[in-house]
């Protein structure tokens, strides 16, 4: 590879055969790095991409004498430090509406008939797309964590994520009426 100082010159002026030969050395150094601290190797990949990606986007504003290596590492470690700070955010934003959910169905359980509540919540579940239908279950009722299920489907675990989502909006929408049952039988 040539002189660091010549590359980064080169990227100063955008030449793209320099983002390149830097890309061909440092990607899979990269991914490895970003593994350290996340769970998934296609997380992992994202991370790095993304990286890559601001940095073509801001390799203009380099100066001569930095260190590709070290701002690399440097932002892959940023990186993955914001994505663990927003899946933090995320889960608990994400239990707070399980707690809730689960909290204000709880509230009139012993009033309703129990038979008739379980029976309107397992149609709603059963309406949900199969894939959708599958992840809840084994989350709730199996009590599985995302990884587990994620393993389990062999699917990723933002799919289980985006899933369980969607599954929680749906199921909250149309159970909003719940504590009315007993009103309407």
């Amino acid at each position: 590879m040539e002189n660091e100082e010549v590359i980064v010159r080169r990227l100063i002026n955008k030449d793209k055969g320099a983002f390149e030969l830097v890309f061909n050395q440092y990607y899979n150094v990269m991914v490895l790095y970003a593994c350290r601290f996340l769970d998934t190797k296609p997380e992992a990949e994202e991370i790095a991409q993304d990286v890559f990606v601001k940095f073509w986007e801001k390799c203009e504003s380099l100066s001569e004498d930095s260190s590709i290596k070290s701002y690399l590492y440097r932002a892959v470690h940023n990186s993955c430090l914001n994505a663990i700070k927003h899946d933090k955010v995320k889960d608990g934003y994400r239990q707070h509406v399980i707690h809730v959910m689960e909290s204000s169905y709880q509230t009139n359980l012993e009033e309703q008939d129990p038979d008739a509540l379980r029976n309107r919540i397992n149609q709603e579940i059963d309406k949900l797309p199969p894939r959708c239908a599958e992840i809840f279950k084994l989350g709730r009722f199996e009590g599985l964590k995302y990884q587990e299920i994620a393993e389990h489907l062999d699917i990723s675990v933002k799919t289980v994520e985006v899933q369980m989502g969607k599954a929680l909006k749906v199921l909250r929408e149309n159970l909003h009426d719940l504590k009315n049952i007993r009103d309407a039988s």
